[in-house]
């Protein structure tokens, strides 16, 4: 590997009284990662002389106290799965070098375009950790921290695309309660949001709770917190508990411009507190990663990048695939992540994206033609993803539906609740064991699937596919009045869902509504004319007939019959 000359401290920073800027202390992360392998050419590392290089030692013991210090920080930071690749690209580039970075690259399994992105991200998570370890360890106060800070701060004017995407700060929530034996509660609540949006949002970058718990108590606007961190996002929030309920209050802030990019609030039973502080930590991580990604995808929000690049590309594409309520939804999402693979062909974002819409198309009924054609497609660019990324939440998600449509209900049931293992408040995977349980037939344990789904996420943009399924499964039980009233909910969520028409006609035609029925069987003729009895027993089945539950199919023969109640023809 090239080798860089690393200027003296003592030359280099005198002016400034030994204490690097930002700027140039990054560049000295960066020589010492590079020189990691030479204890002679560290010796002139200018970070020797900073607190992180251990204050008491000299000469080559300073020298291992940097290299243990180096490799000790890339094993902290890089905890979860998907970060792993991460410590390992930097493990195997910098502290059990090869001759090569193409070498490593191909250890790894990756192109070399994508091996450069992976070792990019992680040089500046790591240089970024250790700049803020170093302020904590001098207990700078905020004016020394602006005297000496890099050159290139980000301003109101300062292009967004200089902070990383999808990079926050959760700072400390207030206890409204004025209860002291309360902070326990507020603090838990953060400790575990941090930990679930890193899990719930691949390639966000959460700043550590030692670093945000540092602004506990200061009044610090929002755009300096924004800039001292380097971070394009800040959530701020309160919590009010008393013996019967626990409020939760957040906001989401753009830290660059400080707008209030959305708000929240959050109202739980207090009878389990630990389930209540999970359900809440559970919706805030899904709501938040949600906003965050729609933000970054508006129009003009990273004016200094290339609109065109891979990553901005996905970004888009999981905006629009946040929500498939219309099929022209899914075609737009395939043309973005279609985009960003034709730039980046190892990306695995954008193969998890297709794989994932392809999918949604066919269980959705958007494509009723060549359906396993584009299931043999999804699974193929899934395969690929697995072998890129195996533990990406995305991967996990995409094979759970892919398996479904196969048929495969048992298989997905397993896919789904891994998904729950690695992101438990992620409502789509309890919809997933929703709709595998009521095919097997287990038609109650679907019902309370759909209902834990929308106990996680009551106003998430996707609760019309898990308010279908519990209204699906209430037909099957019979409760044909309750299910009436949840199929209204879904339908009133997406309107332009064909099949929310159909099921809701066939609901209220059961109830005995024949008017109401027939109003939304008419509204279902103009989304998809001609449909007759016998065609829509056999064509309008998002899984193959033959793997479902008898169970499953006298359940259904009851829709058809509120079909036939609201006037659809048998032929």
């Amino acid at each position: 590997m090239e080798l860089c000359t690393i200027t003296p401290w003592a030359g280099k920073y005198a002016a400034s009284g030994g204490v690097p800027t930002r700027a140039d202390f990054d560049v000295a992360v960066k020589d010492a990662l590079r020189h990691y392998m030479r204890a002679d050419l560290l010796l002139g590392s200018p970070l020797l002389e900073t607190p992180i290089a251990g204050g008491h030692e000299t000469g080559p013991a300073k020298v291992a106290h940097l290299q243990r210090t180096l490799v000790e920080a890339s094993k902290t930071i890089f905890v979860n799965e998907r970060d792993l690749k991460l410590h390992r690209v930097l493990e195997l580039t910098y502290f059990k070098s090869a001759p090569k970075q193409e070498a490593v690259a191909e250890r790894l399994g990756l192109s070399f375009s994508t091996y450069r992105r992976y070792l990019t991200a992680a040089i500046e998570r790591i240089t970024e950790w250790l700049w803020h370890r170093e302020q904590e360890t001098l207990g700078r106060d905020d004016t020394l921290v602006e005297a000496n800070a890099p050159p290139m701060r980000a301003t109101a004017s300062t292009p967004r695309g200089l902070r990383p995407r999808l990079s926050i700060v959760i700072l400390p929530f207030l206890n409204l309660s004025q209860d002291p034996s309360v902070d326990y509660l507020v603090d838990g609540i953060v400790d575990n949001l941090m930990t679930d949006l890193s899990r719930a949002l691949p390639g966000s970058f959460v700043i550590s709770r030692s670093t945000a718990f540092t602004y506990r108590g200061r009044r610090v606007p929002i755009r300096q917190i924004g800039e001292e961190l380097q971070v394009r996002y800040a959530l701020e929030g309160s919590v009010l508990a008393d013996a019967v309920r626990v409020r939760v209050n957040v906001q989401l802030i753009d830290a660059l411009t400080d707008e209030h990019l959305w708000a929240e609030r959050f109202d739980k039973e207090r009878k389990d507190i630990l389930q209540a502080q999970e359900e809440i930590v559970a919706r805030l991580a899904r709501s938040t990663g949600v906003e965050m990604v729609r933000n970054e995808a508006r129009p003009g929000a990273n004016e200094a990048e290339d609109k065109e690049d891979a990553v901005e590309l996905v970004m888009r594409g999981n905006a629009v695939a946040s929500d498939l309520a219309q099929k022209e939804r899914a075609v737009e999402a395939l043309n973005l992540f279609t985009r960003a693979l034709e730039r980046d062909p190892d990306n695995p974002d954008a193969m998890i994206g297709i794989a994932s819409t392809r999918v949604y198309q066919v269980v959705n009924q958007y494509a009723t033609e060549g359906r396993e054609t584009l299931l043999d497609e999804a699974e193929e660019l899934v395969s690929r993803a697995v072998r890129l990324a195996p533990d990406h939440i995305g991967v996990l998600k995409a094979r759970a539906v892919l398996l479904r449509a196969r048929g495969r209900f048992g298989d997905a049931m397993i896919a789904a609740q891994s998904v729950i293992a690695v992101n438990p408040g992620e409502p789509t995977a309890y919809r997933e064991l929703g709709l595998n349980n009521l095919y097997l037939g287990e038609t109650e344990k679907a019902v309370e699937w759909f209902r834990r789904a929308d106990a996680v996420a009551p106003r998430d943009r996707v609760r019309w596919t898990w308010l279908l399924g519990r209204g699906r499964g209430l037909v099957h039980l019979c409760e044909d009045e309750e299910a009436a009233t949840t199929l209204r909910l879904a339908v009133h969520s997406n309107p332009h869902y064909p099949l929310g028409r159909a099921f809701l006609a066939a609901a209220e035609a059961l109830v005995g509504n024949i008017g109401q029925a027939r109003l939304h069987l008419a509204k279902y003729d103009e989304l998809d004319p001609g449909m007759t009895i016998r065609r829509f027993a056999k064509e309008r089945a998002s899984v193959p007939l033959a793997a479902v539950s008898p169970i499953y199919l006298r359940g259904h023969a009851r829709f058809l019959d509120g079909l036939r109640r609201a006037g659809m023809p048998e032929e």
